[in-house]
């Protein structure tokens, strides 16, 4: 018999004393819900809630002239049916609603109100869902405090949330049910388990290295037309014609080599057609000018690509039908594995650059300025506005110089 011990395992955006680091949140892409849609989210299961007890409302007031009736009389007992019945009618409709309620929150992190706004609870720590029985302590904070002091209670419990130390707009009830109320529509929704494993990934790589910078090669000498320019890399090696070599040693002396002449590139060393490694930083492949508007890409590494026309980016990207014949391709190198072989297409126009997800395998999206992330709808051209960047796997990428 064997004994193994386990070392418990750090969780991830918790700090070591347990509590959850709101940073590594903000890195994922988790926002948290605006206090106007928060109080709009409430409003509408208020109004749900109004709405179910009407029944109820209308028995007890029904009611209200039997018990004001003087002592003594015998009551009527076939007037107290109609009153009863809506009493009992009532009180089921909204111990089902508060039942279903409690559910939806528990399970799927939202109440009829949340989901109608593109909010969404979920646990602090975990982001997973925050847990039937946590929303019902909450629920029952929340009752008792409008059981002790009617309206005022439960206003001071959801005002608490303005007065969050981290930020995050929290109230005292989420802080009892340990839960957080996320915006789900404008940023990363933390119940889509594809969206979120590509998130932290992203936000628990480790950053690239930075390489030293290496010394110039270049001359102060004057260019002229002795100069000689080099116009490609070949890899075939040195080739020598049989008239080229000296036939004896006697005439080796009065040999000298044919005068270099310089050859086209060929098509295999276009930049755009070579895989870019982190951190390198290649020779811009500047557009022929006049023909058609131009960008730079500029990668967070350092990296920087003109591009025009159509751009296909990817492990290893390969146009597909009716993409154009002079696409470019240009193959990038991401060490958090995200990239799918053709995982997106850039369009640079004279309507400005969009950006087209090739429906790729972690998807693509549009980082904001503010930092809200966009994540894009495989096949559907999306602009990219000023000041945001370009997200890609695990590489970023933001759009610099564009011209006309």
């Amino acid at each position: 018999m064997s004994i193994t011990m386990h070392a418990d395992e750090p969780v991830p955006g918790l700090a070591p004393d347990g509590r959850p680091d709101p940073a590594y949140a903000a890195a994922l892409g988790l926002r948290p819900a605006p206090g106007g849609r928060r109080a709009a989210a409430f409003a509408l299961d208020a109004a749900a809630w109004a709405l179910l007890a009407i029944p109820a409302v209308i028995g007890w007031v029904q009611l209200v002239p039997v018990a004001l009736a003087p002592t003594g009389a015998a009551p009527d007992v076939a007037a107290l049916v109609g009153p009863l019945v809506l009493v009992g009618a009532g009180q089921v409709l909204l111990a089902a609603f508060g039942i279903t309620q409690l559910a939806l929150h528990g399970r799927r992190g939202v109440t009829i109100g949340k989901a109608s706004l593109g909010l969404r609870s979920v646990n602090v720590a975990s982001f997973a869902r925050p847990g039937f029985w946590r929303v019902a302590l909450r629920a029952l904070v929340l009752w008792s405090a409008q059981a002790v002091l009617p309206l005022i209670g439960p206003a001071l419990c959801f005002a608490s949330g303005a007065r969050d130390p981290e930020g995050r707009g929290r109230s005292w009830l989420d802080r009892i049910g340990r839960c957080w109320v996320v915006d789900a529509r404008h940023a990363l929704d933390p119940f889509d388990a594809k969206a979120l494993r590509h998130a932290r990934r992203q936000a628990e790589a480790s950053p690239h290295a930075e390489r030293p910078a290496l010394p110039s090669l270049a001359t102060d000498r004057a260019i002229d037309e002795r100069t000689f320019i080099p116009a490609a890399r070949s890899s075939s090696g040195v080739v020598a014609t049989a008239s080229a070599v000296p036939a004896s040693g006697a005439e080796a002396g009065a040999w000298s080599p044919p005068p270099l002449a310089s050859a086209p590139p060929p098509a295999s060393a276009r930049a755009s057609d070579a895989v870019v490694a982190p951190g390198a930083a290649p020779a811009i492949e500047e557009p022929r000018a006049g023909t058609r508007p131009s960008a730079v890409l500029v990668f967070a590494d350092g990296a920087r690509h003109a591009a025009s026309g159509t751009i296909l980016l990817g492990r290893s990207p390969a146009r597909a039908e009716g993409d154009p014949a002079d696409a470019m391709l240009l193959p990038l190198a991401d060490d958090s594995m995200g990239l799918s072989k053709t995982h997106a297409a850039v369009e640079v126009g004279a309507r400005g650059v969009h950006v087209v997800d090739r429906w790729s395998s972690n998807g693509t999206g549009i980082v904001a300025a503010d930092g809200a992330v966009q994540v894009l709808e495989p096949g559907v051209r999306h602009a990219v506005p000023a000041g945001a960047t370009v997200r890609l796997g695990g590489l970023e990428f933001r759009v610099e110089g564009v011209r006309s």
